[in-house]
């Protein structure tokens, strides 16, 4: 095959990777959605549980066609090939589409999370600061005094010999 053979068959197809799957959307994607059909298929249609999952088993099933086509060895039409070939095309393209949204939303909730560890330890070191503050006080803030006399009492401070105060 000459590069230009070559570079012919690349363009047409591309146009035809296009045109499949411009029309497909409209066919299968019944809304805004592209990924709608594996969506539903992995919501309780499917044994998968994630639209990856039931693209990669309808994509399966064309590979296994192509390798039996390469393996038999035998001539094979010509449109039969290009319809196998361009729906595993088609069906990694949508994969990657897949895996590049579920990244970018797996990067916006470790983002999310990340603020929110940060948000729980500001909050953790404020809850220790009041509860310090709030264990030994009354409902005015005023400091409480033991009722038992005990050691705590803070007319029982006592001095050590390095001159801090004890209890």
């Amino acid at each position: 095959m000459t590069r230009e053979d070559f570079s012919k068959r690349v363009e047409k197809r591309i146009d035809l990777v296009r045109q499949t799957l411009l029309t497909k959307h409209k066919e299968y994607a019944k809304d805004d959605n592209v990924f709608r059909n594996f969506d539903e298929a992995a919501g309780g249609l499917s044994l998968h549980s994630t639209s990856a999952e039931v693209l990669w088993s309808y994509m399966t099933k064309h590979l296994v066609s192509i390798k039996d086509i390469v393996s038999d060895n035998v001539p094979v039409d010509n449109a039969v090939v290009s319809e196998k070939i361009g729906d595993v095309i088609n069906y990694l393209i949508l994969l990657e589409a897949m895996l590049n949204e579920k990244g970018e939303r797996h990067c916006k909730l470790k983002e999310a999370y990340a603020k929110h560890k940060l948000y729980n330890k500001s909050i953790d070191r404020l809850s220790m600061w009041t509860s310090d503050y709030t264990k030994n006080t009354d409902m005015l803030g005023l400091v409480k005094m033991a009722a038992n006399g005990s050691n705590k009492d803070i007319d029982k401070l006592n001095y050590n010999t390095n001159g801090d105060k004890g209890y």
